[in-house]
């Protein structure tokens, strides 16, 4: 992925407020942010399927979704189980591989033409899990990954994460940073700048983790609950604290450290 800094003129990267302030009425913007397209018959289509299919409790809940859903989705493989409440925002970006598990009140929230959210096969995602692709960003997520309830993912500037990696609950994972340095100005107004987030293969994050914009964790490491992630990790290293420091490499007895 491109971890270039996006430098953006003031404002340029708070795409959202363009849109509040848009002279458009609420059926527009809605159209916009919820629907992801202008058709009255793409609008009508997805408020039919959302209401009828999206509340149904129970395994006919269950068969009205996979028959349903791949109708707003980009992509829905094949044995996609879909629970119930789940927020699909501009549906037609996200793509869903072979028997993905989704749980009740999973969000996804994709922002604009120029996002996407693709999540592979055999994923887990658990009650309440937040992903939010901001307006240029993109998530993608492996094969065989599970993610815990309640984790969060931003992916403005872009979040790649590999296959068997776990993510457990109320983790967040921040693709970019607002700008602040000049105190006249709100720093809302002062845009953005995001490198991308890279997960590789086989990585575990504890509980309540948090992995900041420009990281990329390597291949087969464990970040500890509770651990702020704020610069690369190793292959194989066991990291933990705030911010996150290296304790030891896996495969070395718990005395000896095997530094990056």
């Amino acid at each position: 992925m491109n971890r270039a800094s996006r430098d953006k003129e003031a404002g340029a990267g708070v795409p959202g407020e363009s849109l509040t302030r848009r002279r458009a009425g609420p059926l527009q913007k809605y159209l916009s942010r919820v629907v992801g397209s202008d058709s009255i018959g793409r609008l009508l289509l997805h408020e039919a399927i959302i209401m009828v299919a999206g509340p149904m409790p129970g395994a006919l809940g269950l068969a009205l979704r996979r028959v349903l859903y791949p109708l707003l989705l980009g992509h829905c493989g094949h044995g996609v189980a879909f629970s119930r409440a789940v927020v699909l925002r501009c549906p037609d970006r996200l793509s869903v591989g072979d028997g993905t598990m989704i749980d009740d009140r999973v969000f996804f929230d994709i922002k604009s033409d120029e996002a996407r959210l693709h999540l592979g096969a055999r994923n887990q995602i658990m009650h309440g899990v937040h992903f939010e692709t901001g307006y240029e960003g993109h998530i993608t997520l492996g094969d065989d990954c599970f993610v815990g309830a309640y984790a969060i993912l931003n992916g403005q500037g872009g979040i790649e994460i590999g296959d068997n990696v776990l993510i457990a609950g109320h983790c967040h994972i921040v693709a970019g940073n607002h700008r602040f340095e000049d105190p006249d100005q709100p720093i809302n107004s002062q845009g953005f700048d995001s490198r991308g987030i890279v997960i590789e293969d086989d990585v575990w994050l504890g509980a309540g983790v948090k992995v900041l914009d420009g990281v990329r964790i390597g291949r087969g490491s464990v970040v500890s609950a509770g651990a702020v992630v704020v610069r690369d990790v190793a292959p194989f290293s066991i990291m933990a604290g705030v911010p996150a420091r290296f304790l030891r490499r896996r495969g070395t007895s718990d005395g000896a450290k095997d530094a990056p």
